[in-house]
């Protein structure tokens, strides 16, 4: 319970029981409402039977690493190339991810008793 005090008027309320009795004001909420129950109630697919919790084998995992980090290289370099602006930064950063791609790979090849 809130007490608010303005100059000889009291007024007492309490924010859990607010009711919006403002019809501008509700009719602003209204569209928020309907996008938000709209999300809520979109998964029509139920409850997954994937067990939780449990990653992906190694080299699976090392696989989809190297894919992303090949294109993401590909990609950047062209970028780096034709771009005019930010040049050495940009084949800086691509030379970064490089190089820690390359650090995943080495890492999860050796945690599975692979030579790289």
């Amino acid at each position: 319970m809130t007490a608010v005090h303005a100059g000889n008027i009291n007024f007492k309320w309490d924010p859990k029981s607010l009711e919006i009795r403002t019809l501008a004001v509700e009719r602003l909420l209204e569209p928020l409402v309907t996008q938000v129950t709209t999300l809520v109630n979109t998964n029509t697919k139920g409850p997954s039977n994937k067990k939780r919790g449990r990653s992906k084998k190694a080299h699976v995992l090392a696989a989809s690493v190297e894919q992303a980090t090949e294109n993401f290289l590909e990609k950047g370099d062209k970028i780096a190339k034709e771009s005019q602006f930010l040049k050495e930064e940009l084949v800086a950063a691509v030379e970064d991810v490089r190089k820690q791609g390359r650090s995943i790979l080495l890492f999860t090849y050796i945690e599975r008793g692979r030579p790289f």
